[in-house]
Formats: structure tokens, sequence, C-alpha cells
């Protein structure tokens, strides 16, 4: 018999590619996108700073609390705070915050330094909102 092949006691396998692995891969691929997109998003604080620049001429400068805080010190973990060109301490603060007018109340501006650690500025606001202030501001001192 010519063009016949008999395989006896073989059997021919054919090559082929296996779906298994690859269907183990998706597999894990989905079960990775599925948990990581239940993460919820962290809270913040929204921070809209103002542009660069110097006020229009003309406008007042209205009556409210400025706070400027200083760069720490090396080794010190918090700057020195100076409200209404008045040095003031953290214990001071509320204090401060509570005894202002009404004016003073609307608004407390916060200037600081770029190495001012975020908790200092965390705890004026809490003061702030403890005192009942009603807007917190940031400004940026410009340098040349």
């Amino acid at each position: 018999m010519k063009g016949t092949e008999v395989a006896i006691g073989r059997r021919r396998e054919q090559g082929g590619f296996t779906m298994t692995p690859l269907i183990d891969c998706v597999f894990l691929l989905l079960i990775f996108f599925m948990i990581a997109t239940t993460f919820a998003p962290l809270p913040g604080i929204r921070v809209k700073l103002p542009p660069p620049g110097t006020p229009p001429p003309g406008t007042a400068k209205p009556e409210q609390f400025i706070l400027r805080v200083s760069d720490p010190d090396p080794g010190m973990s918090y700057g020195t705070m100076v409200l209404n060109d008045q040095v003031v301490s953290m214990e001071m603060l509320l204090g401060n915050f509570q005894r202002g007018t009404l004016k003073q109340k609307e608004m407390l501006i916060i200037q600081s330094g770029r190495d001012v650690y975020h908790d200092q500025i965390v705890e004026v606001m809490d003061l702030a909102k403890r005192a009942d202030i009603k807007k917190i501001g940031f400004a940026m001192v410009a340098r040349y």
C-alpha cells in the first residue's frame, strides 16, 4: 500500500497551542483590576492658589487675619508664626482667632514658606475652623 501509513502502538499528536495558561493569566489580570478599582479615593483638601502677581491698584485691603509662617529652623518641627504683625505660638492662636472681630473672622489668609510642614498648616486650619472663621485662603509670596 502506497501512501498509507499505519501507526501501530503509537499515537500521533498534533502540534497545537494550549489555552490553559493564557486563560489563567487573563483571570488573574481580571481579578487584579477588579480589586484595584474598588479602592476609595483618599479625602483631601482642595486648594486653589491665586495667580502670581500683585493686586490691581486701587483695591482696598480688607481687614482680615493674615498669618505668615516661616520655614522651620533646622531641627525644629514648626516655623515661626506671625499673625497680623504679632508673633504667636500654636497655643495662643486659637485665643487670637476667637477674639477677632466679625470682619476678621470672614477670612484667614495663610502665607507660608516652601519648607513648612503640612502638619503645622493643617493644625492652623483646624484652629481656624474651631474659631468659626468662614474662609481660609492661601497666598503666594513672590520671590525675585
